[in-house]
């Protein structure tokens, strides 16, 4: 009774579980979508106005307020932009920047360089403003650039996006955010995480990286979601939708209850009778059992009782080789986990490492390999002491774990030196994700309260070598070539290459993980 209660309690908890997980994805799907569609319609209002503009090469003040009032609905504020970043017209006059003014910054200087339509990554205006613009280049009648029109949305205030994503989940305690292709939250519920980074969380990573899908996520504070996420191409934006676990606690604490009050006359019955049949039938073993117990404390103990069943001798036996079985597979079963995984980072260690190096080398099947250094580290443990320094690479290997991938092998080769061996991945692939983990270890703070950096390497089978010698040599000499070039990056190994084709390979690609 016990058993079914407790089933009936896991598999309501995991329908529960999976009706929310499928319900968020359902959910973050159609609003990526519907994120996608809006931004879409955004985007050829913008190249409306430029067609507008392109007519007469210019666009009056008068005119340009009309337009506004007809997209004030999707736009907080319309600018245009000449190729010198000067500001020629806007509206409204409340917009932040005047007719005359000199724009600066990354942002704008990509508009000026890309010269295509474009939204751009939530970014902080002068005036202390989250913004989003849907851009497009303004060329003349002889088709040259002029400049750009830009319509502004403003992350923090009323906009279009909100009255789509936001979404009143106060009874179960849901909530929806969106984010940009780098991580940077675009709305949230919360107004004052709008801008903030949440590339380090895994749903986010993965909508980053162009997934969608629905997890069980536990973040920073401890806090477990069942999470929904969606990619939306058409923007590069990501939705995700989660709902705190808790949620799943009251039903299921009901339905607890409620099995217990109904199996509770039954069970006290069937205890009852179990009682009574179960002394009767026990009583000639138990007599066996006290006389054993006697005879281990004095050998010279009264004689054997008078029993019926002469099978005892067999039960007890068999009683003392489990005893015995069981604590020897659990000692064989720490003897495997201490030859195999690093004590301090819970990785492979380095046995492990070159034994399933040395198997994926006999197989036909490509993959990567990704060797990696702390930078700096012994300042870490001549600043922060060895326990810093343990908690610092504990930090490394966790953060390895989340780049990678199931079926991936993270290790720890020695030392301050780490690895990733990366299944059926080439070599490209492995760059993007080596990338990935040096950038987040860069932008996040560790445990000695300080960024760290890492020097990769970077190497594929059987381009690179074909025996485990080969390929760590190979690893190892890329992963220098990181450190003498200045740390904090990662290299391909490459046999007599120049420069030149070294950053065309880099450049390919950084152009495939965007």
């Amino acid at each position: 009774m016990i058993i079914s209660i407790y089933s009936a309690y896991i598999v309501s908890k995991q329908a529960l579980i999976n009706n929310y997980l499928d319900n968020n994805y359902q959910h973050a799907t159609e609003l990526a979508n519907a994120a996608g569609n809006i931004l879409g319609t955004m985007q050829e209002s913008i190249d409306a106005l430029a067609t507008i503009w392109q007519r007469e090469n210019k666009i009056d003040q008068d005119l340009l307020e009309d337009l506004y009032t007809n997209n004030k609905n999707y736009f907080n504020s319309i600018v245009i932009v000449n190729k010198d970043l000067i500001v020629n017209n806007t509206v409204p006059a409340t917009s932040g920047v005047k007719a005359g003014q000199q724009l600066s910054g990354p942002i704008n200087n990509t508009l000026l360089e890309i010269q295509i339509p474009h939204i751009t990554e939530p970014f902080m205006s002068k005036d202390g403003r989250w913004i989003v613009l849907v851009t497009s280049p303004l060329f003349d009648k002889q088709e040259r650039y002029y400049g750009y029109i830009a319509g502004t949305i403003y992350l923090q205030k009323s906009n279009v996006l909100q009255g789509i994503l936001e979404q009143d989940y106060s009874s179960d305690g849901s909530y929806v955010y969106a984010v940009g292709p780098k991580g940077n939250i675009i709305f949230h519920p919360n107004l004052k995480l709008v801008g903030s980074n949440k590339a380090a969380d895994e749903a986010v990573w993965k909508v980053m990286a162009g997934l969608a899908g629905k997890i069980e996520f536990t973040d920073q504070q401890n806090q477990t979601f069942y999470t929904g996420y969606a990619y939306n191409m058409k923007s590069s934006w990501g939705v995700i939708v989660q709902t705190p676990a808790s949620v799943i606690s009251v039903p299921l604490r009901e339905l607890l209850q409620k099995s217990i009050l109904l199996s509770l006359p039954l069970l006290l019955i069937t205890l009852a009778a179990g009682w009574i049949i179960t002394y009767l039938a026990v009583r000639p073993l138990q007599v066996l059992a006290d006389y054993s117990n006697r005879m281990v404390d004095d050998w010279k103990s009264e004689a054997l009782p008078p029993i019926r069943s002469g099978t005892y001798e067999v039960k007890v036996l068999y009683q003392s080789i489990r005893f015995t079985t069981r604590q020897l597979q659990k000692y064989i079963v720490k003897l495997k986990n201490e030859t195999a995984l690093d004590g301090l980072t819970g990785l492979a260690n380095r046995r492990n490492f070159d034994s399933t190096l040395e198997t994926w080398c006999i197989g036909d099947e490509p993959f990567a390999m990704v060797m990696l250094d702390i930078d700096h580290f012994k300042r870490v443990n001549d600043t922060y002491g060895h326990l810093t320094g343990d908690r610092v690479m504990q930090f490394l290997a966790v953060t390895m774990r989340n780049v990678s991938r199931e079926g991936d092998v993270c290790f720890r080769y020695g030392g301050e030196e780490f690895g990733i061996l990366l299944r059926g991945c080439n070599v490209t692939r492995a760059y993007i994700v080596a990338e990935r983990l040096r950038e987040l270890l860069h932008g996040t703070v560790s445990p000695s309260g300080e960024l760290i950096t890492v020097s990769s390497g970077v190497v594929a089978f059987p381009e690179h070598g074909k025996t485990p010698n080969d390929l760590i040599s190979h690893a190892d000499e890329a992963m220098y070539t990181s450190k003498r070039e200045g740390r904090n990056r990662t290299t391909i190994y490459q046999k007599e290459i120049t420069k030149a084709d070294n950053q065309n390979e880099v450049k390919s690609a950084e152009e495939i993980n965007v």
